[in-house]
């Protein structure tokens, strides 16, 4: 590194950067961003990637610091580069994960005249950010004051909401190094306090007495990539209480608790008439909006009181069904578990759940456990034969919804990710190998178009040193519309035009023109044995029946109903 002062003001920023923890910085070459690239490249402390899409780029960053559960670097040069990371920066605000844009930008008196690479680069990003800021020229900085930009920007990424920052930094030409003199300058870390987490001590007794008066309540956990973290307060609870837990996979809460009533099948027993017998006194919400339908609609129709520990303020309840907010996260919850007086708990209440699950579930293996390889069944098989501590990364349209309805619980070493802040199909393949990145061995669960959609991604992803295996569920289109009320509403051509949009895409040919090995799996047995053994970078693609697939759907869904005892 020089002493010139860009590359001090860089060089302050990202030592400071270092110091909060950030690890990882993903960079698209350019440039224009040539001083942030040099410097983040020389900074010992931070593993530099290279993506030379950005749009993948970005989601590689999101995958990275969703596994990490760190703030990750991006840096882009300036025009349409920055417009790349878009996607990308509105999933990260949706789901609450913490970036840290850097954009290069011209330098003020070249904008607006016709200089190449020139756009609007001011707030590109909107409301999606936690802060933005344009940063000054480095001609004569004050290195301090970069160091107090990088503490502020990753406070701000970190805070109690989590989520993307933007600093657009503007260069002059020269963008090289002035000189060979290293930057020695060592200024010490600046401390960051840390926010508080737990209630009052009446509001905590006050819940906790609330609590006991309604032993018929329930817990309903939704996708939270940090929900390890609420285990043992939310087993403390349920055992307290006796309320059963509603938990969707990527809440990282459905797993085997001693004594608490974990309820894997609720998608299933809300869709029944046994949900009208089955009216909570109280819920109890944790993490993200449900992605189970059913379930939102019997919340819905309740109406019960529920109270959200919402630690970062997000107000994610688009059902409009809460009825209390509190700011606080585990500690919050296990502070008033610990003053409840476990005889409240309605051993009953908690039967008729645990006895309808058990119902359901045998009902669904009866189907099933006898018949061809489905979207059900790979969604149970990848619960079930996943090696202990791997990650499972789930794409959004079906996979999600699958994987929310089939997988069963498991032990807590089995953890589960995906984009569920806007839900999109874009950028799953590079998110889910930015998740790999890290050293964790990862499978994806994804979907023909959503994979079809990141092909870049998996161009990206066959460079770099990654135990990632991608299972393509091949439906040959849009599959989940044939889930829809469309498909009956509209002319058949005008559904496989705009909805169905069959592909054919050949998979086979594409990885292996890559040189990726490619696999394929037409039955149960295979698909486990593939499981145990992850290695590298790979793809596995099961061929669906789309047909055959929505009629095992339907027939799963009444066998329940029909087995559940009101």
């Amino acid at each position: 590194m020089t002493n010139d002062p860009v590359y001090s003001a860089c060089a302050a920023f990202a030592n400071e950067l270092a110091n909060q923890g950030v690890g990882h910085a993903v960079i698209s070459p350019g440039s224009r961003s040539t001083p942030l690239t040099l410097t983040f490249a020389r900074t010992d402390r931070i593993e530099t990637w290279t993506r030379l899409d950005e749009r993948s780029a970005a989601f590689f960053a999101l995958g990275l610091a969703k596994e990490s559960c760190k703030p990750v670097v991006l840096i882009c040069t300036s025009g349409t580069a920055a417009a790349n990371y878009l996607p990308a920066v509105i999933e990260a605000n949706w789901s609450e994960t913490p970036l840290i844009v850097l954009t290069a930008n011209r330098p003020p008196e070249l904008r607006g005249w016709g200089a190449g690479q020139t756009i609007d680069q001011t707030n590109i990003y909107g409301s999606n950010v936690r802060w933005f800021a344009e940063l000054p020229i480095g001609t004569e900085p004050d290195v301090r004051w970069f160091q107090l930009v990088a503490a502020r920007a990753f406070q701000s990424s970190t805070g109690p909401q989590p989520g993307p920052v933007h600093l657009d930094w503007p260069f002059r030409e020269p963008l090289e190094p002035l000189s060979d003199s290293p930057f020695d300058q060592v200024l010490p870390p600046i401390q960051l306090d840390q926010p508080l987490t737990i209630l009052e001590p009446d509001k905590a007794h006050e819940l906790a007495q609330r609590f006991e008066r309604v032993p018929e309540g329930v817990v309903v956990a939704g996708p939270m990539g940090q929900g390890s973290n609420w285990r043992q307060a939310v087993h403390s609870f349920c055992k307290k209480t006796g309320y059963p837990l509603l938990a969707e996979p990527l809440s990282q809460l459905r797993i085997d608790f001693d004594g608490v009533p974990v309820i894997e099948h609720h998608d299933h027993l809300l869709r029944s008439t046994w949900s009208e017998t089955v009216a909570p006194e109280v819920v109890v919400r944790l993490g993200g909006p449900p992605t189970c339908k059913p379930l939102r609609l019997w919340l819905e129709r309740h109406r019960s009181p529920m109270i959200m520990f919402d630690p970062s303020s997000n107000w994610a309840d688009p059902s409009f069904t809460v009825s209390e907010v509190l700011n606080v996260g585990s500690d919050g919850l296990a502070q008033v578990a610990d003053l409840i007086n476990p005889s409240m708990a309605s051993g009953q209440w908690g039967e008729r759940w645990k006895t309808a699950n058990q119902q359901a579930s045998a009902a669904i293996s009866a189907i099933v456990d006898h018949e061809p390889l489905l979207q059900p069944a790979v969604a149970r098989e990848l619960g079930r034969r996943l090696p202990a501590d791997h990650l499972l990364y789930v794409s959004n349209s079906m996979p999600v919804r699958d994987v929310d309805s089939f997988l069963e619980c498991h032990s807590d070493s089995l953890h589960l990710l995906g984009n569920r802040g806007a839900s999109g199909i874009d950028g799953v393949v590079s998110s889910a190998a930015g998740a790999a990145a890290t050293g964790q061995p990862t499978t994806l669960l994804i979907g023909d178009l959503a994979f079809q959609h990141d092909i870049a991604g998996l161009i990206a992803a066959r460079n770099a040193d990654l135990t990632l295996t991608i299972v393509v569920l091949d439906d040959q289109g849009g599959g989940i519309f044939r889930h829809l009320p469309i498909v009956q509403a509209t002319d058949p051509d005008l559904f496989d035009k705009f909805f169905a949009t069959p592909q054919h895409l050949p998979i086979a040919e594409i990885v292996e023109a890559l040189d990726i090995e490619y696999k394929e799996a037409c039955d149960a047995s295979t698909l486990a044995d593939l499981l145990r053994k992850p290695q590298g970078l790979r793809v596995i693609r099961i061929p669906v029946d789309s047909a055959s697939d929505v009629e095992q759907h339907r027939r799963i869904a009444q066998a329940v109903a029909d087995s559940v005892t009101p």
